[in-house]
């Protein structure tokens, strides 16, 4: 299954009491080898890697290079509200959006396959299983794939809405108005309007939107990501008791949280967390404490 597909484990950590607790969910995959690299040919104005691809790689290389500028300069201070800012950002949000569904493993078998290929993608599809991860302490494996399926329903309504509208109202912050324009001229106005943003002078508002858009659009699809895994019955619940020692300390924390900032370290290890996902939770802690004051 990994060489075919790759592979994927969920960990809930719930943070608070209550039916359904706040939970973090720690996600972890592992990509299949990738197959061999062909160079596609480059076809007139669009970029060889895609639009959609290019943008991004634009838009996170802009980010990055103001986080550079001279302390004290506009692009410096707007990064740095902008970190203030993402610290600020549902946590929920950053879970979902960090799902790569294109290496993720498959809900259906990949159109295209046919006869024997497909007979093979199917049988490796029906042998498929994603472990949820729960600590026996404080959860039950029916409680723990009810709660992520709560979990998700809440969340799609949410980035739907969130998707459409900064998508909305992201052209009424560009220089211009599209109207039915080519493909080749509209690939070439982004890239234009990108150089001359980054050269001359940020458009803050048109580049906040279309990030808090793309932002949505990616939360929007782990979470349909997970809920179909859910509903063709993949994700299995799977007791790990090493975690209850994320629960064994009370907190002292006022309020309905269940975990401390010094037991979330036991997860930490516990689970193996990158760097990444250890200042993730710790982020997510700390809004969940905000949140119960």
């Amino acid at each position: 299954m990994t060489s075919r597909w790759g592979s994927m484990r969920i960990a809930a950590l719930p943070l608070t009491r209550g039916r359904p607790p706040i939970t973090y969910y720690s996600l972890r995959m592992q990509r299949p080898p990738p197959p061999p690299h062909i160079e596609p040919p480059k076809s007139g104005w669009l970029p060889r890697e895609g639009i959609v691809k290019w943008a991004v790689y634009k838009v996170d290389s802009t980010w990055t290079s103001w986080g550079q500028a001279k302390p004290g300069t506009v692009r410096f201070r707007v990064f740095e509200f902008g970190e203030r800012f993402l610290d600020r950002l549902d946590f929920e949000e950053g879970v979902l959006k960090r799902i790569d569904v294109e290496h993720a493993p498959p809900t259906k078998p990949p159109s295209g396959l046919v006869g024997v290929e497909r007979e093979e993608a199917e049988a490796a599809l029906a042998q498929l299983k994603i472990p949820l991860l729960y600590a026996p302490k404080v959860t039950s494996a029916p409680e723990a794939i009810s709660n992520l399926q709560a979990f998700i329903q809440n969340r799609i309504p949410i980035h739907s809405k969130g998707f459409w509208t900064y998508l909305l109202i992201a052209p009424l912050t560009a220089p211009f108005v599209i109207i039915r324009m080519p493909l080749h001229l509209l690939t070439l106005w982004l890239r234009l309007m990108l150089l001359f943003f980054e050269a001359v002078i940020p458009n803050i508002p048109f580049f906040f939107c279309a990030w808090r858009a793309w932002s949505h659009y990616q939360a929007l699809q782990g979470a349909r990501y997970i809920d179909g895994l859910l509903k063709t019955g993949k994700i299995v619940p799977q007791s790990l008791m090493e975690l209850d020692s994320v629960y064994e300390t009370p907190t002292t924390e006022e309020g309905n949280l269940i975990v401390s900032r010094n037991s979330l370290g036991n997860a930490m290890r516990t689970l193996e967390m990158s760097p990444d996902d250890s200042k993730d939770i710790i982020r997510a802690y700390e809004q969940v404490r905000n949140r119960s004051k």
